[in-house]
This record gives C-alpha cells, sequence and structure tokens, in this order.
C-alpha cells in the first residue's frame, strides 16, 4: 500500500492510495515504518494506544455491518419532553447493556501527545467506506441544523431516531476530534443520541484533552449527564496518553513561528505582517465580502476571494457575538487567514477568551493557514489571575490553543 507522509501533530499523517483490505498493512507496522524513518519518536504510550486501535480495526473488517436502525413515526413525545424526562433517574440509558458490535476507542491527554495523529492514522487505514473523521465542533453544528431542518419539514416528533438512521447509512465508525461538552442542551442532547447510536451499532473513536469523567465538568445541571458518560466508558475503551509528555507541534513549530506569528504589536511587525498578506493576495483586488450561515451573515471586510485570503480583526471575530458556525464558514471560504490585533488575554473575560479559543480550534480542524499578529507569544498571551473552576476550565483550553497556534502553518 502506498502512502503519502507529511507532518502532523505528534507525528505524521499517513494517507493511504489504496485501502483494499488485502493490502492493508498493521497500525503497529507502519508507526514503526515512521520511527526507523525519522519522522516520529518512539512512544511507548502511543504503541499501547495503537494496539487498541489495531484491535478496534480488526474486529471491524471482520464484521458484518448491523442493519439499518428503524425509524419510529410516532408524532409524540417531542424530543424537549424527552429531554425533561431525564430527569427520572429511571429514563437513563443503562451503562450495563453490552454494546451492539466492537467497542470503540477514547484517546485523551494533553496537546502535543499524539491523539489526533493516532486516530488519523487510524481513520485512513481503515479499509470501510462506512466512516466518517469530524471536529466536534461541527458535528454537533450538523446536530442542530438537521434538527432545525425536521421542525422545518412540519416533524413534531422525536427527531433523535431519524439523526440516528441519517449517520448510520453513512457512517458506521464516526471518529470526533475534541470531543467537548459545554452546554447544557448539548450534553442532554448527546446522552439521547449516542445512546440510539451504539444501540444501533455505530462505533465511536474519539480524542479529548479530559477523561470521560471530566466532560462537563462543572457544568450546569451536570446530574443528567452522568448517565452519558457511564454509556461512554462502557462502550469505549479508554486509554489515556498523558504520560506522553513531548509537544511535538512546539519541537516542529518553533522555527516556523516568527513567519506566521508577529507579536509584540508594534510598526515593525505591523509591516511585516502587511506585507506576508501582499504577497499572497498577488494584486488581487481586496473588497469586502458577507458570506452565510443558518440565516446569518459573517462580514469579511477585507478579502482576496481568487486567492482565497482574508485579513480579519480580533475585535471583529472575538469581542462580537460570533460562533463556531461563523467561523467555520469562513475557514472553509478561505484557505488562509490573517487575524490582526490580538491583545493579552484576560480570564475575566471569558467570553472573549472562549471565542478566540473556537476560532483557533476552527482554523485548525480546516487546515487553514493562520497568520496572528499579537501583543504577546502564544504562551504569554493568556494573563493568568483567578483560579476558580471556571477559571481553571479556560486555562486548560487554552493550552491546546497555544499548541494550535504552533501547528497552523503546517499546509
Amino acid at each position: 500500500m502506498l502512502l503519502h507522509f507529511r507532518r502532523r501533530a505528534g507525528g505524521v499523517f499517513l494517507r493511504p492510495f489504496s485501502s483494499a483490505a488485502s493490502s492493508v498493512r498493521s497500525l503497529l507496522d507502519i508507526y514503526e515504518d515512521a520511527v526507523v524513518s525519522g519522522e516520529i519518536q518512539q512512544d511507548p504510550v502511543q504503541v499501547q494506544a495503537l494496539q487498541h486501535l489495531q484491535a478496534l480495526q480488526d474486529q471491524l473488517v471482520a464484521s458484518p455491518p448491523p442493519p439499518p436502525p428503524p425509524v419510529t413515526t410516532d408524532p409524540s413525545p417531542s424530543l424537549w419532553e424527552r429531554l425533561r424526562s431525564t430527569i427520572s433517574p429511571a429514563a437513563a440509558p443503562s451503562s450495563s447493556r453490552e454494546p451492539n458490535g466492537p467497542k470503540g476507542v477514547y484517546l485523551y491527554g494533553g496537546v502535543g501527545c499524539g491523539k489526533t495523529f493516532l486516530m488519523d492514522m487510524f481513520f485512513d487505514n481503515l479499509p470501510l467506506q462506512s466512516k466518517r473523521r469530524v471536529h466536534f465542533h461541527k458535528f454537533m453544528l450538523e446536530v442542530h441544523a438537521n434538527m432545525h431542518k425536521l421542525r422545518q419539514e412540519g416533524h413534531v416528533g422525536d427527531p433523535i431516531p431519524h439523526l440516528t438512521a441519517d449517520l448510520m447509512r453513512t457512517s458506521r465508525v464516526l471518529c470526533f476530534d475534541e470531543f467537548q461538552v459545554t452546554d447544557v442542551a448539548d450534553a442532554l442532547i448527546l446522552r439521547r443520541l449516542f445512546s440510539a447510536m451504539i444501540d444501533a451499532g455505530s462505533i465511536v473513536v474519539a480524542t479529548s484533552n479530559r477523561p470521560p469523567t471530566d466532560l462537563y465538568k462543572n457544568g450546569l445541571q451536570r446530574v443528567l449527564f452522568l448517565p452519558f458518560i457511564d454509556l461512554l466508558e462502557h462502550s469505549c475503551v479508554v486509554h489515556s496518553l498523558e504520560a506522553s509528555s513531548t509537544d511535538y507541534r512546539k519541537l516542529k513549530g518553533q522555527a516556523q513561528l516568527h513567519e506566521m506569528y508577529r507579536h509584540p504589536l508594534n510598526e515593525a511587525n505591523s509591516r511585516l505582517f502587511y506585507e506576508s498578506f501582499k504577497t499572497l493576495v498577488n494584486n488581487e483586488v481586496v473588497r469586502s465580502v458577507k458570506l452565510c450561515t443558518q440565516g446569518r451573515v459573517v462580514d469579511v471586510p477585507h478579502a482576496a476571494p481568487k486567492h482565497k485570503v482574508c485579513l480579519l480583526s480580533f475585535p471583529d471575530m472575538c469581542d462580537k457575538p460570533l460562533g463556531a458556525a461563523d467561523y467555520l464558514v469562513i475557514a472553509e471560504a478561505f484557505h488562509t487567514v490573517f487575524l490582526q490585533d490580538i491583545p493579552r488575554l484576560h480570564v475575566h473575560n471569558l467570553n472573549q477568551t472562549r471565542r478566540f479559543i473556537t476560532f483557533v480550534d476552527c482554523m485548525y480542524d480546516k487546515k487553514v493557514q493562520l497568520y496572528c499578529a499579537a501583543d504577546a507569544a502564544p504562551m504569554d498571551l493568556l494573563v493568568q489571575g483567578t483560579s476558580s473552576k471556571h477559571v481553571i476550565d479556560e486555562m486548560f483550553a487554552f493550552d491546546r490553543t497555544v499548541s494550535r497556534l504552533l501547528e497552523v502553518d503546517t499546509p
């Protein structure tokens, strides 16, 4: 099987040109080849994770896919009635039942430990057509959009069976990058949706900065989310990569950081920043464009659509009430984004900090080349103050942002 190598977090990204089952090599063999070639460093913690992923791949290749789940047509009760019913312990999904198929794999650990690299190796070398790899932000946006579409089409019953059937028709295996839960509505929807997916035979492979027990930590009405954690732990092999302490992104990102990330905010760096923008625009007339997403309009004041390059300001992106859907539509329209006027961030301004974290996540997920002009180096951007639970959560998430700012310059 021919493989194409390029740099990726925690090692190399390996994309097969042939996925025929007869030519599939083991993940451990591919990993060892990368070690021998000097592309990555040997890491026993990563090897252990690969053993779990290899076992799952072997089971998936050997086992037939489950039949499609039935879609109920009972118009009642509604989703929100069902969500409210989760207050009753009797309504909780049972975590004692066996999953309908092989167990998935849940990888967690700090930034740069290689969890995304390992999941991508598994995904790209899995000889199945019914699979999908998606950033968790985008997946939840799609769930909400599909629920809205069902309501517009006059559906008044529970949308979960319809969502589950649609997912199973195209994706027996779902690989989620950066699994996280920050919203009570998402928490309750996930509890029911994943229960239905796993009952239908869906296999979940996920990466996260946190173990399942820490998902939605300190969240509103978290007690209603706890059965989902039990379900996730029962349906997935949970593997920690926290003992892998090397941040591979920092190792490979420092050399090019000065070209993609200018700091501090001064005249000299501003000149270099704009020169980079002008070079990539290549004499195209810069103009304002409007992008539409979910009934909203996102203004991009400085864009070169032909070259797919745009210039944005931090206040426009992070001081206004924008979210992942807005950032994703930008990332889908432009392959290179310049973000200027990034200040030092303060944890007491959580909305601003959260938006910046989400913005960087979306650019990273879409492999956008992100040029930044900031007041401080990535590791010094967040000004640490009080250590409340919410602040600790934001600092934890910002570690991921720092690491990604060191990596987004990799095409």
